[in-house]
């Protein structure tokens, strides 16, 4: 007998997935030049040449075992440290090799950090709008998502009504910032505001909220803008990244996840981790992608 729980979403497909299709049908009738096409996020500008420079590189110089050969489970030591480093640099966090885990983009960041810090019938919170696909993802860890409305002013948090839904059911709060869709950005004000709320609630509650940070498009702010980074606010955050956008690399399939080494049991989340990916399936990355981005960590 097949699945039924995933027979059933076959009635509620990506939209994000559908539109990608419609997109690349119209646009082999008109010319894809000519289509708009805002699904997949798929970039519409090169990858930087430093990177190409670094696979070329790679490809005529490493070892065939360091490049086509399995990645340790973890990741390999030296990519972990150089993402490391580059976040120490550029945020002035405290992060070592330990507290960094590669994963298959942000995608594979977020499927293990929501089930290092959930458990089924747990409740994660996230904010309007928000990306589709956290819906399937939080619920196949049997925990379940509750969507706070938006603050349509400025799409920063809606703090009243954040408020009233959290509960001691809470054990998780998706935050996506810069937003997809809203472009919008969280304020060093709003992530203060939430961290305090967040810690004030862990107490009354005698128990661990983690802060998950959804951050592919941390790189992409215009106008001279600010992102501000969301663990240098809160202790309990795992931050999720994907190079895919900052590095027109989606198709490589190549992210992170960087634990704040203050968290709770920081120590034994990337570990954790390397247990859950033998259940879910979601292994390292390519040895190839990882060692390539490790050349070019600094680079938008």
């Amino acid at each position: 007998m097949i699945n039924e729980a995933y027979k059933a979403m076959l009635g509620g497909k990506s939209v994000i997935r559908e539109l990608s299709e419609y997109a690349t049908a119209r646009g082999a009738e008109i010319g894809y030049e000519n289509v708009f096409d805002y699904s997949l996020g798929n970039p519409s500008v090169p990858c930087p040449q430093d990177y190409t420079d670094a696979v070329i590189d790679l490809y005529k110089t490493a070892e065939p075992v360091a490049l086509h050969g399995y990645s340790p489970s973890l990741g390999i030591p030296s990519v972990r440290k150089a993402i490391a480093d580059s976040l120490n640099r550029r945020f002035g966090m405290d992060y070592t090799a330990d507290y960094i885990f590669p994963t298959t983009g942000a995608t594979g960041a977020l499927a293990h950090a929501l089930r290092v810090v959930t458990k089924p019938g747990d409740e994660v919170i996230t904010f309007a709008p928000y990306f589709p696909e956290y819906q399937p993802y939080v619920n196949g860890t049997g925990a379940h998502l509750t969507v706070v409305p938006a603050d349509t002013e400025n799409f920063q948090i809606n703090f009243e009504a954040f408020e009233r839904a959290l509960n001691p059911e809470t054990a998780a709060v998706l935050i996506n910032t810069p937003n997809n869709p809203s472009g919008a950005v969280y304020s060093a004000e709003t992530l203060t505001r939430l961290a305090e709320m967040l810690t004030a609630k862990q107490a009354e509650y005698g128990h661990d909220i983690f802060l998950i940070s959804d951050e592919p498009y941390r790189e992409i702010v215009f106008d001279g803008g600010e992102q501000p980074y969301p663990s240098k606010f809160y202790d309990n955050t795992l931050s999720c990244y994907s190079y895919s956008k900052s590095l027109s690399l989606p198709g490589e399939r190549i992210g992170y996840m960087a634990v704040n080494p203050r968290a709770t049991d920081a120590e034994l989340i990337v570990p954790m981790c390397g247990q859950i990916s033998r259940g879910t399936g979601h292994n390292c990355p390519s040895s190839t992608a990882q060692l390539a981005v490790a050349k070019v960590v600094d680079e938008t």
